[in-house]
């Protein structure tokens, strides 16, 4: 495999992770509905009462970070293209950015279940520690790095290029 095919195959698994975590976001905003109305209803079907867990709050954090994370993780892909990254930086930048998209996935969805939202393992001025807050923070941080990680070399290759064309 060529390096090129090689760049485009990673470009390729970002787009699809990338509009596989903005499709869960969709599925929060349908589960935001659902916790604004109090009530899940598909029409024609007849309203199902039952508890919508999380808080409205979480569902719009979880429906809002969900599409800008896949198109984060899109966009990417085509930045990594255009910049014709290959080899370990466009590993670090696909693999990378893929991760940071699920990670940020668990973090909104184990986050709204949590009473600390999230923030730490241990209690928060929101609320308690729980296994869903852990579970959220160790998601959510895990990724953070990779997210730097890709951003730099994106920001890097670009000023790279921008040096190159002068």
């Amino acid at each position: 495999m060529t390096a090129n095919s090689n760049s485009r195959r990673i470009a390729n698994l970002m787009i699809a992770n990338g509009m596989s975590v903005l499709f869960v976001g969709l599925l929060a905003g349908v589960m935001l509905v659902f916790s604004l109305l109090g009530v899940v209803t598909l029409w024609p079907l007849p309203e199902w009462h039952v508890l919508v867990p999380g808080s409205t709050r979480g569902w719009q954090a979880a429906h809002v970070g969900g599409i800008l994370n896949g198109v984060m993780i899109s966009g990417a892909a085509l930045l990594a293209l255009h910049l014709q990254l290959e080899g370990r930086r466009m590993q670090w930048v696909g693999y990378g950015m893929i991760l940071t998209g699920w990670a940020n996935t668990v973090f909104y969805w184990a986050g709204l279940l949590a009473p600390n939202r999230g923030l730490s393992v241990a209690a928060t001025p929101f609320g308690a520690g729980d296994l869903a807050g852990a579970i959220a923070f160790l998601g959510g941080g895990s990724g953070m790095a990779f997210t730097f990680i890709a951003a730099f070399i994106l920001a890097k290759a670009g000023f790279e290029r921008a040096r190159e064309a002068s």
